[in-house]
Parts: structure tokens; C-alpha cells; sequence
């Protein structure tokens, strides 16, 4: 038998595109149908739209390619990736939105890398078009993420990309609470093979992934793979004490010299205070985003709450056989 790709497709109020991303993967896998089979593992993360009915209806389509979860409530874009990944069966997981802003077509080329050897495949942004201000934004915070946290990622960002099987299992060994989708992939040193692509203008719908949630990955990115920020904040500390003990000497000769004190300069000296206590709380709040991390691995709550699953009715030989669905 050919081997199996599983497309992965996390789905949040997504009710305009889910269907018609579904045709255009099955587009460009279809006349390969004799090189590679293909299953939709798609994970609805809360959506209060019709994104569950439309899944459904899909479903109904090809019973044999379609694998649904559904989520209690919306638990976030990471949780409904894992989601998947433990119900995907396939040699190859590609991850994808559901907002065709990504081409398909690259699934192929993923694929072809793939089978030459390739564990990791990611097609990587060298253009976007969000928008002027959100393009800038976009690229600023994957450089710093590059240059600063993990220097292994593309030019651009990525996520939109194939993993090997052996890749997916050990992603979903022990993941930490705040993943860095990125750096995890990452992080076990599979060398990844590079397709560039123009990010598509979105059609339809809008983004759910606002300002605050992209802000929050942003620093979880830093956080999980950079100790750069907690070093900057030494650096504030050595440098204020410093400056307060040479400060200290100063004042101390020039009492012994000119036998007064400092009775001016209460100006700046409420700046001074001010500045100090400003860093200070800075600092405490650099220190409390890691140990807010900590104390969520500690507590090792369930990164999402599955609801339902409709299996894939495969023929014998493939897996879950004559496995019933639960009540739609």
C-alpha cells in the first residue's frame, strides 16, 4: 500500500473555508492517489459557528478520510494541534490552517522531500499580506525570535509544515504546558528542508488569533528558549549598583571636602527613585513570566478536553476496522 499522509487542520469559526480548504489539499493529492493515500484529521476547537455541521457533512462525503474531534471549548490553536497529532495515523502529519492562506500545493513538494529521506519539511514565509503594519510586526518578532531564542528558525516564521511519524511521536512525548510550536518542532535537530512561498491575502472570514494571543506566544517563545531576558535584567541590577556605590563615594568625598551635604536636587533625585523602582518592577515581572510557566508545568493540567471523535471507517487491515462512531 502507498503510504499515508495525514492532514492535520485545526478549526476555529472557520465555517466559510473549512470545506472549500478540504477540496483544494484533495486537488492536489488526488492524481497521486497511486503514490500516496491521504486522511483529514481536523479538530474543532470550540467554534460556535457551523464549522462542526460542515466537518460532519464533509465526513459524510468519504467516511473513510475524514477523522473529527471536537473539543469542549476552545482551548487554543496549540491544544487542538495536539489534538490531532495523538488521532493522526498517518507515515507523515502535515500541519495546515483552515483559512487558505497557505497553498496546498506545497503539501506535495513536502511530500517529495519526505520520501527521499527528509523528516521535517516547512514551507516558510518570505512575503506576507496582512497588511502593511502587520506585516512589519510579524517580521520584527521573528527575527528577534531568530536572533535572539531559536536561530534554527527560517527567515519569515513558519507553520505550515510535514513531519515523519518518528517526529510526531516524540513531539507528543512529555510537551510542556506553553508550547513554542516552532521550537519544539525544532528542537530535536532534524534539519528541516525549506520551500519559500508568498503567504495569500485572506478571503474569507477574518483571523481569530488576536493582538494579545499573538503577544503571549510571542513571549512564550522567548521564555521556553532564551534566557536572554532574565540576563538583561542582571545586567539593569550590576549596572544600578554600580552606579549607586560610585554615586555613594562621590557624595562621600565631597562632604569630607567642602563639609556640606546635597540640599538640592530633589527633582532629580524623584527621577532617580522613580527609574529604580520603574526596573524593579520590570524585573519582577520578567522573573514572574517564567515562574507563572513553572507553576503551570507543575500543575500539569490536560491541554485540551475532547468532547467526540468520529474515527475514519477504513477497510480492513487499516487500523480502527468497523470501529461505530459515537451519537452526532
Amino acid at each position: 500500500m502507498p503510504p499515508r499522509i495525514s492532514i492535520v487542520i485545526p478549526v476555529y469559526q472557520n465555517e466559510g473555508s473549512v470545506a472549500e480548504t478540504c477540496r483544494a489539499i484533495s486537488a492536489v493529492l488526488d492524481p497521486h492517489a497511486d503514490e500516496v493515500t491521504h486522511e483529514f484529521v481536523m479538530v474543532n476547537d470550540g467554534s460556535t459557528d457551523r464549522s462542526w455541521e460542515i466537518m460532519k457533512e464533509l465526513r459524510q462525503t468519504r467516511p473513510e478520510q475524514f477523522t473529527l474531534v471536537k473539543l469542549t471549548r476552545n482551548f487554543g490553536q496549540i491544544a487542538a494541534l495536539l489534538a490531532g497529532y495523538t488521532h493522526a495515523g498517518g507515515d507523515c502529519v502535515v500541519t495546515i490552517s483552515a483559512d487558505l492562506q497557505d497553498p496546498p500545493e506545497l503539501i506535495w513538494q513536502m511530500f517529495c522531500a519526505w520520501r527521499e529521506g527528509r523528516k521535517l519539511a516547512v514551507g516558510h514565509r518570505t512575503a506576507r499580506n496582512d497588511g502593511w503594519l502587520s506585516d512589519r510586526v510579524s517580521r520584527s518578532s521573528w527575527w528577534l525570535l531568530r536572533r535572539f531564542a531559536v536561530p534554527q528558525i527560517p527567515r519569515g516564521g513558519f507553520d505550515y509544515f510535514l513531519m515523519d511519524r518518528e517526529l510526531k511521536n516524540m513531539f507528543l512525548t512529555s510537551p510542556e504546558q506553553h508550547i513554542f510550536l516552532q521550537g519544539r518542532v525544532l528542537f530535536f535537530g532534524y534539519e528541516p528542508f525549506l520551500i519559500p512561498y508568498e503567504r495569500l491575502k485572506r478571503t474569507i472570514g477574518k483571523s481569530q488569533f488576536s493582538s494579545m494571543r499573538k503577544l503571549k506566544y510571542f513571549i512564550d517563545g522567548f521564555v521556553a528558549y532564551s534566557f536572554l531576558p532574565l540576563r538583561i535584567v542582571t545586567g539593569i541590577g550590576i549596572f544600578l549598583f554600580l552606579a549607586s556605590v560610585i554615586y555613594g563615594v562621590c557624595v562621600f568625598i565631597d562632604v569630607l571636602l567642602h563639609g556640606r551635604g546635597e540640599t538640592k536636587g530633589w527633582a532629580s533625585l524623584m527621577v532617580v527613585i522613580l527609574g529604580l523602582n520603574g526596573a524593579q518592577l520590570l524585573s519582577m515581572g520578567l522573573i514572574g513570566e517564567y515562574l507563572w510557566r513553572t507553576i503551570e508545568e507543575i500543575r500539569r493540567r490536560p491541554h485540551f478536553v475532547t468532547d467526540q471523535v468520529l474515527h475514519a471507517r477504513r477497510s480492513q487491515g487499516e487500523g480502527r476496522a468497523g470501529e461505530p462512531d459515537p451519537p452526532a
